[in-house]
């Protein structure tokens, strides 16, 4: 028993003056002087000044403790450093440490570190130069030895800050908060392993994970890199995926992969999209979408290709195929969007993204649409142009027959309560200053046929003038044909001119659309036609009518 606790004695006092001479060892091991070393091999290796504070060692986690460290951007985007953080922990092996005073790296920790990126209008990031503009790696009495070709096992940030903008400054940078990155056997010139995770601006998290490297020595965004993207809740234009000024907004869920081998680069993936507006004056979508995208992308040129893309509108699908080029900050297109008898009713939600807005109280119903649109020009300010056809669909709650009664009182057509629009095709354009339609051509049941053209500002005010043939057979062929019995030559012009068309202009605005059509020069240019005096009574009969 005696023997036992004498043991035990031994071992306390063996462990406790092994305690006291690694606190000694700590404290006679001034490795504050290593300081000027460590930041000229880190400097070195960066191509970036990097400054570090107080520089003290801990014995029981074999890690050298720098206070307030940083690294200095590029001079050429700014003054303020690249990184600051609390502190970075930079982990040895001891015994190399204690007993030669060598430094073998096993990890570096950077403690809440604020990092800043900023984009130069030419498209070039203050991170591109990382590395790649080094001083010289030659040995020199501040860089031997330390920390050669800056290799450690493990990598991590914890608890940092991303600040991204753009130079000159364009409206608030983007903040990205808890920023975490952990890479393995971490080397500027070897392939390493990485993981990254972040919370984004106004809600939403950033995943990424895969392996990068070797680290471009001109250009570190030329590094080549493999990875897996994920999004969630993205704010598109809080987290800084679309500009501002380009109308586009949304929540965005992407899931992706890319893999660059430091010239291209390409990305495959699904996004899917709610709340969309793809216009200035429009609203957001009540219907999610989704697209299934392939872009192949050249990281000098900054010049891309869309291929194999496809927009997901409920069970209408758009086919997308095109090319990109990116210069600075603006983004040209040269795209093209093909969809095929397109159900309109899965369509519905998603026009208001658009700025396409219905008469009060109406809505499309039933009936297909078919479209090839090229989408061409800077995103910010792009020009929309192509076909539009629509087949059998109803514009229910909206009675076109009332809002032509002057038409209606004269031909006796009627189109109900709801109107139905057995086929209608335009030649769209789109543009900043609004949206032209040529060649436009409708067969409305009850009604006859349209034809003409007109334009809608960017406001919504409609200005258009089309020509409308009642049909022919019906209520509304008797009419006209009972037009026809009246006496003279005014009844021969009525019977004619209801058969060459009715000139009508639209006015007003899309949610309230205002029908004007022109008898007086119906009658007239009937009357002109057979050589015939403007007839008086025409003139009186076109005043009635004429709202």
């Amino acid at each position: 028993m005696v023997k036992s606790a004498r043991i035990w004695i031994t071992l306390a006092v063996a462990g406790a003056l092994l305690l006291v001479g690694l606190l000694v060892i700590q404290h006679l091991v001034d490795v504050d002087t290593y300081r000027g070393r460590i930041e000229a091999a880190l400097s070195n290796s960066l191509g970036r000044t990097v400054r570090l504070g107080h520089l003290s060692f801990s014995i029981f986690s074999g890690s050298l403790i720098a206070a307030t460290p940083s690294i200095d951007d590029d001079p050429a985007f700014s003054k303020q450093p690249f990184l600051a953080a609390e502190d970075i922990r930079i982990g040895v092996e001891t015994g190399a440490f204690l007993l030669h005073r060598e430094l073998h790296v096993r990890s570096i920790a950077i403690d809440q570190p604020k990092i800043t990126l900023l984009r130069a209008e030419n498209g070039t990031w203050n991170y591109s130069t990382l590395g790649g503009q080094g001083k010289s790696h030659s040995a020199t009495a501040e860089t031997d030895n330390p920390i050669p070709n800056l290799t450690v096992n493990r990598f991590d940030i914890k608890g940092g800050t991303l600040t991204v903008g753009t130079l000159p400054s364009r409206g608030q940078p983007h903040v990205y908060t808890d920023l975490n990155v952990s890479a393995l056997n971490f080397s500027l010139a070897n392939t390493f392993l990485f993981t990254v995770s972040g919370k984004l601006p106004s809600g939403g998290t950033l995943e990424i994970s895969g392996n990068a490297g070797p680290i471009s020595p001109g250009d570190a965004s030329l590094s080549p890199i493999a990875a897996h993207v994920s999004l969630k809740h993205a704010d598109l234009v809080a987290a800084g995926l679309v500009e501002p000024n380009q109308g586009i907004s949304g929540v965005a869920d992407l899931d992706s992969t890319i893999v660059s081998n430091g010239r291209s680069l390409q990305a495959d993936g699904r996004l899917h999209l709610t709340q969309l507006t793809l216009a200035k004056n429009g609203s957001p979508a009540t219907q999610p979408v989704d697209l299934q995208f392939s872009v192949n992308q050249d990281l000098q040129s900054l010049s891309g290709r869309i291929a194999n893309s496809t927009l997901h509108i409920g069970k209408a699908a758009l086919a997308i195929t095109g090319t990109y080029q990116t210069l600075g900050n603006r983004t040209t297109t040269q795209v093209r969007v093909s969809g095929q008898n397109m159900p309109i009713d899965e369509l519905v939600a998603f026009l208001p993204s658009l700025g396409v807005q219905l008469p009060q109280q109406s809505r499309l119903q039933g009936g297909t649409l078919t479209t090839t649109l090229d989408i061409n020009g800077p995103l910010s300010a792009p020009v929309i142009s192509g076909p539009v056809r629509i087949a059998n669909t109803q514009l229910a709650g909206f009675d076109l027959g009332q809002k032509l009664a002057s038409i209606q009182a004269l031909t006796g057509a009627k189109t109900g309560s709801n109107t139905t629009i057995q086929a209608l095709s335009t030649d769209l354009h789109y543009g900043p200053d609004g949206t032209r339609t040529d060649n436009l051509a409708a067969v409305v049941a009850g009604l006859g046929s349209a034809s003409g053209s007109g334009m809608m500002s960017a406001g919504g005010a409609l200005n258009y003038h089309l020509l409308v043939k009642p049909d022919s057979s019906g209520v509304g062929g008797l009419a006209t044909q009972a037009l026809s019995l009246l006496p003279g030559a005014f009844g021969s012009a009525i019977s004619q001119t209801t058969k060459d068309g009715i000139p009508l202009t639209i006015a007003g605005t899309t949610a309230n659309p205002t029908f004007t059509p022109d008898l007086t020069k119906m009658v007239n240019g009937s009357a002109q036609k057979k050589n015939q005096p403007s007839n008086p009574l025409g003139d009186v009969l076109g005043g009635i009518f004429h709202p």
